[in-house]
C-alpha cells in the first residue's frame, strides 16, 4: 500500500493540476493593470501578459477593445488541457501592429506633404553589418515591410522624398486632363485599394512622409502606420519547437508590419488551433498555423494570406480574398495560400477568391493531402496548383473564372493546375469560365531530395483525372501541356543543334516514357466537356513545339491517345455556367448525370455566410 501511495503522488507531481485558471484582460476597465491577478473587477491590461501567465488549462478571456500590442507566446497546453484564447464577445477584440502617428508638420514647398517623426525600422536580416529591410533581394519596394492606414484605407510606398513629390505631381495634374489619377491605380489590377494617398519611411532620417489623395492635413485625419511585425503567437526563429494545443478563437488580426513569407499571426508549433478569426491588412504575409484553422477569414493582405500548416493539417470553413495585391514575382511565391513541405492534410468548404497568384499553391512534396468541396473564384492565377507534389486528392471543388488575368508566362494555368506531380487525383470537380479548364504542366523531371524516398524524380505520373466538368473555358477545357522533347524541339534548341536531325539524334538518348503523356500510368476518363465558340477542347503539347495538338473532336483525341475514350461533349443546355448550376438532359448516360460537383454552391456568397463569422 506504501509503495502504491508513492507511485501515486510521482505520478501527480508531473501531470498537469486538475486546476484550470480564467484570466481576465480588458484594456477598457478603469483599474486595468498587469500588476492585477486577471479577475473580473482586476483585470489584466494586456494580452501579452495573460500570455505570460496561462499555462495548460487555462483560458484567458479578452474583453472587447483595441489591443496595440505584440503577444508573444511561451507555453503549451496539452491535448487535454489546452491554452485558450478567447474573445468575449467573438468579433469585438483587435489586435493591431499599428498605432496612430501624431506630431505631422508641413514639409516646405507647395506640395501638401507633410512629415512625423518615425524610430521604426524593420529589418529581415544583417548582411555586412547592415540591416536589410526588404525581401525578396530583388525588390526594394514591394518588399519592404512598414505600411500606413489613413481612415481605414491603404497608402502605397514610395521609396524616397523625390518620388514623392513626383507622384503628387502627376497625381494633381490629372483632374485638369481629365484623367483618373495614374498612381493611386491598383499595382495589379483588380487587386488592393482603394488607396488613400502614398508614404515614405526614412529610416535613416527617422521621418515619415505622406501625402493624402484629398491633400487634407494628416493632423486632421485619422492616420495609423504599423510599428510592429509578428502581433500575435511565436516563429521559428524564436523557439524551434514552438507551441502546442493553444487555441485562439474569435480575434480581430490586422496591421502587421510583416515582409513576404513573415506572418503577423505565427501559432508556430503542432496541434494548435486558430478558430472563428479575421486575419487582415498585414504588409506582407498574414498567418501560419501549425494545426488547424477553422471558419476564419484572411483577406487585404500585401503578400500570401496563409494558412494552417504541418503534417496533419486541416483548413476547414475557411475565406482566402483580396491577397497578394502587391505586385511581388508570382513565380517565387504568390496566392491566398502556399503550402510546401507537410505530409498529411485537409482543405474542406474553402473559398479562395481574387487572390494574386494561385487561390491555393501546393509546392515542394505536399504529400496525402486531400483538397474538397472548396470554392476558386476569380484568383489571378490558377484557382488551384499542385506543383512537385505527390498523392493529393482533388475532388468535389468548384473552380469559376480563375487565371484570366496571368500573361504568356501562365501559360499552363486553369481552374485546377497539375505540375510535375504524381498519382493525384482529381475527379468529380467543375471547372467553368477559368483560362483553361484542367491542365497538366510537364518540365520535369524535376528532381527533389525527399524525406521517405531520398533523391526522386519529380513529373507526371500516375494521375487520374475522372467524371470532371469541363465547361466554356476560355482556351482549352483540358490541356496537356507539355514542354518538352516528345512534342519536338523548342525554338531556343535551334540555335544549339542546327538541325532536326541533330535533335533527332539527342532525343534518342532520353528515356521515351518520361516525355510521352501516354506512358506515364495516367488515366483520364469519363469527364464531361463543352467548349463555346472560339474556345477547344483538348490542347496535346504546347503550342510552340512542332508536334503539339488541338482537338475538337474527343474521338480524335481517344484515337490518338487512348485517353477520355468514354467522354462526350455536353449537352448545350448548361444553365448559369459561371455559378456552376448545371442541368442535363435526362436521356443523357447515368454517368454524365453525376459528373462535377454535385454539390456545387450556386450562390458562394450565402454558402460561406453559412459558416463564416458574422463579423
Amino acid at each position: 500500500m506504501l509503495l502504491r501511495f508513492c507511485l501515486v503522488m510521482l505520478l501527480a507531481a508531473f501531470l498537469p493540476s486538475a486546476h484550470a485558471d480564467t484570466l481576465i484582460v480588458d484594456n477598457n476597465h478603469p483599474g486595468a493593470s498587469d500588476e492585477n491577478p486577471g479577475v473580473a473587477d482586476r483585470p489584466l491590461k494586456t494580452i501579452n501578459r495573460a500570455a505570460r501567465l496561462a499555462k495548460a488549462g487555462d483560458t484567458v478571456i479578452i474583453k472587447a477593445g483595441t489591443y496595440r500590442e505584440s503577444v508573444r507566446l511561451e507555453y503549451s497546453g496539452t491535448a487535454q488541457a489546452p491554452i485558450s484564447f478567447v474573445a468575449d464577445p467573438a468579433g469585438s477584440v483587435v489586435v493591431t501592429g499599428a498605432d496612430v502617428i501624431t506630431g505631422w508638420k508641413k514639409v516646405d514647398g507647395e506640395a501638401p506633404i507633410y512629415r512625423a517623426p518615425w524610430a521604426h525600422q524593420f529589418a529581415i536580416d544583417i548582411r555586412d553589418g547592415k540591416p536589410v529591410e526588404h525581401h525578396p533581394a530583388d525588390d526594394p519596394l514591394w518588399g519592404r515591410a512598414e505600411q500606413v492606414i489613413a481612415d481605414g484605407r491603404q497608402l502605397l510606398h514610395v521609396l524616397n522624398l523625390a518620388d514623392l513629390k513626383k507622384k503628387w505631381k502627376e497625381h494633381s495634374e490629372a483632374p485638369a486632363k481629365g484623367q483618373p489619377s495614374p498612381v493611386l491605380k491598383q499595382p495589379v489590377a483588380g487587386l488592393g485599394g482603394p488607396f488613400e494617398g502614398m508614404f515614405w519611411a526614412d529610416t535613416a532620417g527617422k521621418y515619415l512622409y505622406l501625402w493624402l489623395s484629398d491633400g487634407s492635413d494628416p493632423s486632421q485625419r485619422r492616420v495609423e502606420a504599423a510599428t510592429r511585425g509578428q502581433i500575435f503567437g511565436v516563429n521559428p526563429w524564436e523557439s524551434e519547437r514552438g507551441v502546442e494545443n493553444v487555441h485562439v478563437r474569435g480575434l480581430i488580426f490586422r496591421c502587421g508590419a510583416t515582409f513576404p513569407q513573415r506572418a503577423a499571426v505565427w501559432l508556430h508549433g503542432k496541434n494548435n488551433l486558430l478558430e472563428g478569426c479575421l486575419i487582415e491588412q498585414m504588409s506582407g504575409a498574414g498567418v501560419s498555423v501549425g494545426g488547424s484553422m477553422r471558419r476564419c477569414i484572411v483577406r487585404g493582405c500585401g503578400q500570401v494570406g496563409g494558412g494552417a500548416g504541418g503534417s496533419g493539417f486541416v483548413n476547414e470553413e475557411c475565406l482566402w480574398e483580396g491577397n497578394c495585391w502587391k505586385p511581388i514575382n508570382r513565380g517565387w511565391d504568390a496566392g491566398g495560400f502556399k503550402i510546401t513541405d507537410v505530409d498529411g492534410g485537409l482543405f474542406r468548404r474553402c473559398v479562395f477568391r481574387h487572390n494574386g497568384g494561385p487561390g491555393l499553391w501546393l509546392d515542394i512534396d505536399v504529400r496525402n493531402v486531400v483538397i474538397t468541396e472548396c470554392v476558386f473564384q476569380g484568383n489571378e492565377g490558377s484557382g488551384l496548383f499542385v506543383e512537385i507534389s505527390r498523392d493529393i486528392t482533388v475532388t468535389r471543388n468548384l473552380a469559376v473564372e480563375n487565371a484570366l488575368a496571368v500573361g504568356p508566362e501562365g501559360w499552363a494555368s486553369s481552374g485546377i493546375l497539375i505540375a510535375e506531380s504524381m498519382n493525384c487525383v482529381v475527379a468529380s470537380n467543375t471547372c467553368v469560365g477559368n483560362k483553361d479548364g484542367i491542365t497538366f504542366r510537364e518540365q520535369g523531371p524535376r528532381s527533389l531530395k525527399t524525406p521517405d524516398r531520398g533523391e526522386l524524380p519529380y513529373h507526371n505520373k500516375g494521375n487520374t483525372v475522372i467524371a470532371n466538368v469541363c465547361a466554356f473555358n476560355r482556351g482549352y477545357q483540358l490541356g496537356l501541356w507539355y514542354d518538352n522533347a516528345f512534342f519536338g524541339w523548342h525554338p531556343a534548341e535551334k540555335e544549339k543543334y542546327k538541325t532536326e536531325a541533330a535533335y533527332g539524334r539527342y532525343l534518342k538518348t532520353i528515356p521515351g516514357e518520361i516525355y510521352d503523356p501516354t506512358c506515364q500510368s495516367m488515366t483520364i476518363d469519363r469527364n464531361l466537356y463543352y467548349s463555346d465558340k472560339g474556345q477547344s477542347l483538348v490542347l496535346y503539347g504546347v503550342g510552340w513545339r512542332p508536334k503539339h495538338l488541338i482537338f475538337q473532336d474527343l474521338k480524335a483525341f481517344a484515337r490518338h491517345t487512348g485517353f477520355d475514350a468514354l467522354s462526350r461533349t455536353a449537352d448545350p443546355l448548361l444553365q448559369n455556367p459561371k455559378a456552376g448550376n448545371f442541368r442535363f438532359q435526362k436521356s443523357s448516360p447515368a454517368w454524365q448525370s453525376e459528373s462535377g460537383w454535385q454539390g456545387a454552391p450556386a450562390n458562394v456568397n450565402a454558402w460561406a455566410s453559412e459558416f463564416l463569422p458574422a463579423f
